[in-house]
């Protein structure tokens, strides 16, 4: 979810996220195919980044 929400909060851009994360480039391509695989759902296709965007922001109102 860390690495998720990094990539969404960077511009989905993978350099800047692997930055904010303290993480090679490679590290952040990895995680994000472990979340297509998970999910079903690829982070870097606009209509399946919306919904895993979605997805968090229920998954943090429901932590609450």
């Amino acid at each position: 979810m860390e690495t998720l929400s990094a990539y969404f909060a960077h511009g989905s851009s993978i350099e800047p996220t692997a930055r904010a994360l303290f993480v090679h480039p490679n590290t952040v391509r990895y995680r994000l195919g472990q979340v297509a695989d998970l999910t079903g759902f690829t982070p870097s296709r606009p209509r399946d980044a919306l919904t895993l965007q979605i997805a968090l922001a229920l998954g943090r109102l429901g932590a609450r």
